[in-house]
């Protein structure tokens, strides 16, 4: 209307909207633009971050981020499709831990050098925390290496009453089950051909593959060593866990130490976060339940 030679009063008062709408100039473009950049540098940084990771690292709120998600098309590469596995049931089903270090589980991995050489590493995880306190590379891992790198674990935190890990010979070796026996950490096996009773492990390596391997090139043994301790650690402090309230496994652990009371009746990573006595007093948490882990067939 004003290009047909309206004043901008008239041409309010005929379109029917109030002068101070018609001169207010947009904010949010320009607020959006420092936003699209932290969210661009953060999905650079970590390409296999979906939106809600991101929103966590850039510091902003997941509606707000999925809106800029769709509008400028940030995409994300789909994970390698898997069939769906029943949910098991029964006796044998392993429980889920109650507090931390409680049980810890670990298995092995296989990745390549760039030279074709094979490589294999052995991941430990808290399953209460998700916390990794190990991961050992090696172009081959014994039963030996196993319990060296658990000895190194024992004398750095308090040992676990379980270690889960399927039946493979490296942890269904006499040496392991003798020292394991010694150490009052009783073994937890899954059944054979069941992988995904050890759910914990294999997301966290769905995560460690995912993020690291196949983004990876090495040239040497000593240079994948390095660069998957600095993901593990980068794991540990910064990476949000969804299962945890989109924190970090460290984080997270860090809070348990500090907050250690339970109800006797309260389960669950909310309620071992948050839940006291009446009488203000605290306990280490103990499991008043028997466990039905599975054992070695």
């Amino acid at each position: 209307m004003k290009t047909k030679g309206l004043s901008g009063r008239a041409a309010c008062r005929w379109a029917g909207l109030s002068r101070a709408v018609a001169m207010y100039v947009l904010k949010m473009p320009e607020r959006d633009t420092v936003r699209l950049k932290t969210m661009h540098r953060m999905a650079r940084r970590n390409p296999r971050y979906g939106y809600r990771r991101v929103a966590v690292v850039s510091q902003l709120g997941f509606g707000l981020t999925w809106r800029l998600w769709k509008q400028h098309n940030f995409q994300l590469a789909p994970q390698r499709c898997r069939p769906k596995r029943p949910t098991p049931t029964g006796p044998d089903r392993p429980c889920q831990a109650e507090y931390p270090n409680q049980v810890w589980t670990y298995d092995i991995l296989f990745d390549r050098l760039a030279d074709g050489q094979t490589f294999k590493t052995l991941s430990v995880l808290d399953e209460f925390t998700r916390e990794c306190p190990a991961i050992f590379v090696a172009t081959s891992i014994r039963a030996q290496n196993v319990i060296a790198v658990l000895r190194k674990l024992f004398r750095q935190r308090q040992p676990p009453a379980f270690v889960r890990s399927d039946n493979g010979g490296e942890f269904a070796a006499e040496a392991v089950q003798t020292w394991l026996d010694d150490h009052h950490a009783g073994p937890a096996f899954i059944p054979r051909g069941q992988p995904w009773q050890n759910g914990f492990i294999e997301s966290f390596h769905d995560k460690f593959r995912d993020e690291c391997l196949n983004r990876e090139w090495f040239p040497s043994l000593a240079e994948a060593k390095v660069v998957i301790e600095k993901w593990r650690q980068q794991y540990n402090t910064r990476r949000p866990h969804s299962a945890l309230g989109y924190i970090p496994p460290a984080q997270f652990a860090a809070a348990c130490k500090v907050n250690r009371a339970e109800s006797p009746t309260s389960r669950g990573h909310k309620n071992w976060l948050f839940t006291t006595f009446a009488d203000g007093d605290t306990m280490l948490p103990c499991a008043a339940t028997p466990i039905n882990f599975c054992c070695r067939d």
